[in-house]
């Protein structure tokens, strides 16, 4: 195997552990809290000691799957509004392009 082939296949491994320690640490905060986290940034230090870099775009950007969260009313009418948020429930790689194979980044 190439140098460069090498490489290419040790950065695909360390993008797709990267993902599975956040996907996990959000399993965990959610199985802790009953929801999903309001941000990556809320899994860490306890669930998650840092956010990683995407070893692809070398930054901590990373392309979130998000959920509303509608609290409803003190009443339970639909006349006051509701409060909402948007929760993680999912972080994939915001790396364009697709790996040494074909699978596109965005997939892992």
């Amino acid at each position: 195997m190439a140098c460069r082939e090498k490489y290419d296949a040790e950065r695909d491994a360390v993008l797709k552990d990267q993902l599975t320690q956040m996907r996990t640490a959000i399993a965990k905060y959610r199985a802790d809290k009953g929801s999903f986290p309001p941000s990556l940034d809320a899994l860490t230090p306890k669930y998650i000691r840092r956010i990683p870099a995407d070893p692809i775009t070398l930054d901590t950007n990373w392309r979130l799957t998000t959920e509303e969260s509608v609290q409803p009313s003190a009443d339970f009418t639909t006349a006051a509004s509701s409060a909402s948020s948007s929760v993680v429930v999912d972080v994939h790689s915001a790396a364009p392009g697709s790996d040494r194979t074909g699978v596109p980044y965005a997939n892992y």
